[in-house]
């Protein structure tokens, strides 16, 4: 049996792509038996993402959305705030000739507490420094330091906000 080269180089061709294929299932097959941390870890790897734990994320999250529904209210051009248990430290900024009185600090008390039941003490102010404080906690914790790392600083927060 004579094989000419043309029917060698076909021939050659198909196991060449028999090989290709049967390499390739092994691959899907290897990851089917992965575990989902594995296949997690792997989606992560593609993805940009915060290195924050779950615990500190989830707080993260409920601190951003008091900070929305507090920026939705009528004269607050920004706020920031953290969570530490059940007390939140919020600072705003207010938007021009706007003042920040004692009613609007019931409204945002009362905002806060309607967003999020978990809450039991809201401290406000309208201190820049503090804004500023409280931002400088929140790029912490985005950058991957843990809460516990940031402990003192949002207890100092705390302390300044509830005395003024």
């Amino acid at each position: 049996m004579k094989l000419t080269k043309r029917k060698k180089f076909l021939l050659l061709i198909l196991i060449g792509i028999m090989l290709v294929g049967c390499s390739i299932r092994e691959d899907i097959t290897d990851k089917d038996n992965s575990t989902e941390d594995e296949i997690v870890g792997e989606e992560d790897d593609n993805r940009t993402s915060l290195d924050v734990s779950s615990k500190d994320y989830n707080l993260l999250i409920r601190s951003e959305e008091i900070s929305d529904a507090v920026v939705n209210l009528y004269g607050i051009d920004n706020a920031t705030s953290i969570i530490f248990n059940d007390v939140v430290a919020i600072a705003v900024e207010l938007a021009e000739d706007y003042t920040f009185s004692q009613e609007l600090k019931e409204t945002i008390v009362s905002t806060v507490k309607e967003n999020d039941s978990s809450i039991k003490q809201v401290y406000v102010t309208d201190n820049k420094q503090v804004f500023n404080d409280i931002e400088s906690v929140i790029n912490a914790l985005l950058n991957g330091q843990s809460y516990d790392s940031q402990v003192e600083k949002i207890n100092s927060i705390i302390e300044k906000v509830s005395s003024l």
